[in-house]
């Protein structure tokens, strides 16, 4: 937007005496020219730039001019810039450089330069879901303005079915991309992973928005009657990612180089797939039911290979 373009550069020439109409178009990243209109319209509205010519030359602010940029603390800014930094690799918004360059503005005098490295939150997309930035862009345009979407999607079994929902929320988690809204076809809230999704795009048509709350999407809810607790010995090798997925106190025992655990899953194919991530440093123990289905399931893909 060009109003946070206009304040991040009110931003930076602020903290700099002289700045280069070049360095300037760097920072907010556009052209030259968008910089001088910039500067005509900051100057029309009366602030006090001035521009001086030659090699030290560019564009500066009066001194007498100030901001007050005191309504956060430096914490707050910290995390602030911390978040949006985050948001930024999500999204990748151009209009969340401009916010950056005014929170940095601010970090950078309040001598919190060096302190940025010391926490950070990479949220880096790897390729696939970097693929699905055009997907998010539609949705966000579609949840902003309160607008139907229609999609094809695939459910687990492989089966395919035309949507008309109403966006709601957009929820990344462990990796994966997912979509909350209300679905028409089968008059409840749904949650549909945005890789599962086909042929969508934005209706013209508005929805009223209903009175919506983020669906759980911890297992509690939407597939609680499925959850079934199991028991593995996994190598202390992958110890972590039983406390990473359910905390410290799913570790029954430590016993050498071997860990025994507590490792609920849901009781089909998905819940098998999730431990057959672990390879041969994982062995079910009990339910017996399930160590015999998760053989069973391990013969058929083993099958497949025998032919």
């Amino acid at each position: 937007m060009k109003i946070d373009r206009l304040i991040a550069m009110i931003m930076i020439l602020l903290e700099n005496e002289v700045i280069n109409a070049g360095t300037l178009a760097k920072k907010l990243e556009v052209s030259n020219r968008t910089i001088y209109r910039d500067i005509d319209t900051l100057s029309m509205a009366g602030l006090p730039i001035f521009t001086t010519k030659g090699a030290a030359g560019g564009v500066g602010l009066m001194k007498s001019y100030k901001i007050d940029k005191h309504l956060f603390t430096l914490r707050d800014v910290q995390t602030l810039s911390t978040s949006l930094e985050s948001y930024k690799q999500l999204y990748d918004h151009k209009d969340i450089v401009h916010v950056l360059e005014k929170l940095n503005c601010i970090r950078r005098e309040g001598g919190q330069v060096e302190k940025e490295s010391r926490y950070a939150v990479d949220l880096s997309l790897n390729q696939g879901n970097r693929a699905l930035r055009p997907l998010l862009s539609h949705v966000e345009t579609a949840i902003n303005k309160e607008q139907y979407m229609a999609l094809d999607y695939i459910d687990m079994d492989g089966n395919v079915t035309s949507r008309k929902i109403e966006p709601y929320q957009v929820v990344l988690k462990e990796g994966s991309w997912y979509l909350q809204a209300f679905c028409t076809l089968k008059e409840d809230y749904r949650i549909f992973k945005l890789a599962r999704i086909s042929k969508l795009c934005v209706l013209p048509e508005a929805f009223a928005p209903r009175d919506f709350s983020p669906l759980a999407m911890d297992g509690s809810d939407w597939m609680s009657q499925k959850w079934v607790p199991v028991t593995i010995l996994i190598s202390l090798s992958i110890k972590d990612k039983v406390i990473e997925r359910y905390g410290e106190e799913n570790i029954i025992s430590v016993e050498g180089n071997s860990c025994l655990a507590t490792f609920p899953i849901i009781n089909d194919e998905s819940g098998y797939d999730v431990l057959l991530r672990f390879g041969d440093k994982c062995e079910i123990i009990e339910p017996s039911e399930i160590r015999e289905a998760f053989q069973n399931y391990v013969r058929r893909i083993l099958a497949k290979y025998e032919k």
